[in-house]
């Protein structure tokens, strides 16, 4: 809907309009354009492209880069003639640069800058310029802002999407024609102008932690690197560390590639990524060379955050190893040594590498949650850093053949593993109980007689001793207190007490005729209480024959 009509009355203050895209020239505005306009007025010539390309188009045709640059020199030839200029910067046909280039000259001619317009482009920047003529709005910006080197690369564009090249420092501007080669300067004011700071022998650019030789070579060096091996045979090399430490918002891929037209950096160098976690002993990108490859064709084109390309290209090759253990960015050839890169007790180390062992080959990737995942390579990854994470997730699959390898009865392994698999208790406590079991279990086995296996005063002494033995005299001494009902039970308990010396101010708890009896008993108690401690310690004793003395004791000697 239209607005209301507008009236003005006498003596009222003119309002002044001003075009959209355009703003009011501030005084360093002013200077810098009249002082870059001037420079165009009067060098135009140095302001060109220089084209170095000695190539020949097909049919003997001459090329769109020469053909605009000769518009151009016959401009500057009429750069005084302002009647030329303002036919040529309003024609219909014609050149498009040199069409925004007679503007440009044109607003050189003005004595006054007050209004400008306003270019603003995603990847180049913005700028100020003086609009005159038909000319493209960029075009005039780049022209007018020459002492910006990428800016003034914008009037080209053209000819860039044609399949030729150019490139813009400070020292030069160039075009290289349908070349990709890299002009001679470019590159070290490129990497001076850069967020990182750069050392130099000869041909080879790195940073702080590198060695020339090293990225010479292309050897690991330093945390690893990115080496870039540019056409012209130069080499630069980007430690991990650096790259990730400084800060800035800056790009240094974005930078490089508006130093040049098109931006397209894949055309003037290879890349590749020097680094091998520890152990491996071999450059890892060697075995993984398109995983990398992927990481990096997306920094350099520009779809990556700079900053993250250490860790991804870390993550990357990991990823893809056929071979060995890994243990968050180091690499072993044994089980047994990356266990001890992890955090557990000696129980869970020892059950850890047999599950390891048993898991190797099987693409398995363990995260620090104890999750379980697939990966491309066929090694074991482990970014666990708890052996209970890792015993975790290679229970399931593995368990039941770890306890067997532990020495444990195939029927016993299996009811072990079933009740963990339910229970999941942690593996410390579990390998603690399972430890005090196999304890146990070894203990018992040097006993002729397993408990309950003798009847009698003689059975109930023997699993008393056992007991006290192997589970603590404080189980046993309870159990002795606890046996009522029958003569022939307190005897056997109280005959136990007197042996390991635990009777005393517990004759309350026993009738007279049970201390009598096992009082009697006593003796050969005692002997079989010695010599089953010399049994279970591995010294020689004859626990058989102290079996047979308490017999003809207690009245059973047709017991054996």
């Amino acid at each position: 809907m239209a607005g209301p009509s507008q009236v003005e009355f006498p003596g009222g203050t003119r309002q002044r309009m001003r075009m959209r895209g355009t703003k009011q020239a501030n005084k360093d505005t002013q200077k810098r354009l009249r002082k870059n306009l001037d420079k165009l007025l009067e060098e135009g010539e140095t302001l060109l492209p220089a084209m170095v390309w000695e190539g020949k188009m097909s049919w003997g045709r001459t090329d769109p880069v020469t053909k605009t640059l000769r518009e151009l020199y016959r401009i500057l030839d009429r750069r005084h003639d302002k009647k030329f200029l303002a036919k040529r910067m309003m024609a219909k046909r014609g050149d498009a640069v040199a069409k925004a280039f007679a503007g440009s000259i044109m607003a050189a001619h003005d004595q006054e800058i007050s209004i400008v317009g306003d270019y603003k482009h995603p990847s180049f920047g913005s700028a100020s310029f003086v609009r005159r003529g038909d000319g493209k709005t960029g075009y005039q910006a780049g022209i007018q802002n020459h002492h910006v080197p990428k800016l003034r690369m914008l009037p080209w564009e053209d000819h860039a999407r044609k399949g030729f090249h150019f490139f813009s420092w400070r020292g030069g501007f160039v075009c290289t024609g349908l070349d990709t080669t890299i002009p001679e300067g470019w590159l070290p004011d490129v990497l001076e102008s850069s967020r990182f700071k750069f050392k130099n022998e000869e041909e080879i650019w790195y940073t702080s932690k590198l060695s020339a030789s090293d990225v010479r070579e292309g050897k690991m060096s330093g945390p690893g690197y990115v080496l870039m091996k540019f056409n012209d045979g130069s080499r630069v090399g980007i430690d991990f560390a650096t790259m990730t430490a400084e800060k800035d918002k800056s790009s240094f891929v974005h930078h490089m590639a508006l130093s040049m037209l098109p931006p397209n950096l894949s055309g003037v160098l290879e890349l590749d990524a020097v680094w091998s976690p520890d152990g491996y002993g071999r450059k890892v990108s060697d075995d993984t060379p398109e995983a990398v490859e992927r990481v990096l064709d997306a920094w350099i084109g520009l779809t990556l955050n700079e900053g993250s390309i250490p860790q991804r290209v870390k993550i990357a090759t990991l990823h893809h190893l056929d071979d060995g253990v890994i243990v968050g960015e180091n690499w072993f050839a044994e089980a047994k040594d990356a266990v001890s890169a992890l955090n557990g007790s000696n129980s869970e180390k020892e059950l850890a590498t047999i599950l390891i062992e048993n898991a190797a080959g099987s693409g398995m990737r363990i995260s620090q949650r104890g999750e379980t995942s697939e990966r491309e390579g066929s090694a074991l990854e482990i970014a666990a850093t708890s052996l209970n994470d890792v015993l975790s997730a290679l229970w399931e699959d593995y368990g039941l053949e770890g306890l067997v390898a532990l020495g444990i009865d195939e029927d016993e392994a299996d009811a072990l593993w079933v009740e963990q698999s339910k229970k999941m208790r942690p593996f410390g406590k579990f390998l603690r109980e399972l430890d005090d079991a196999r304890s146990k279990a070894s203990q018992t086995s040097v006993f002729p007689h397993k408990k309950g296996s003798l009847p009698g005063a003689v059975g109930l002494i023997h699993d008393l001793v056992m007991m006290g033995i192997i589970d603590g005299l404080g189980r046993a001494e309870k159990r002795a207190v606890s046996l009522k009902g029958d003569i022939e039970s307190e005897a056997s308990a109280w005959a136990f007490l007197i042996a390991c010396g635990r009777s005393t101010g517990k004759e309350w708890q026993f009738s007279p005729d049970a201390r009598d009896r096992g009082g009697a008993w006593g003796h050969a108690a005692l002997g079989l209480w010695n010599s089953g401690k010399s049994l279970v310690a591995g010294e020689e004793t004859n626990y058989q024959a102290e079996l047979e003395t308490l017999a003809v004791s207690c009245g059973q000697s047709g017991l054996f």
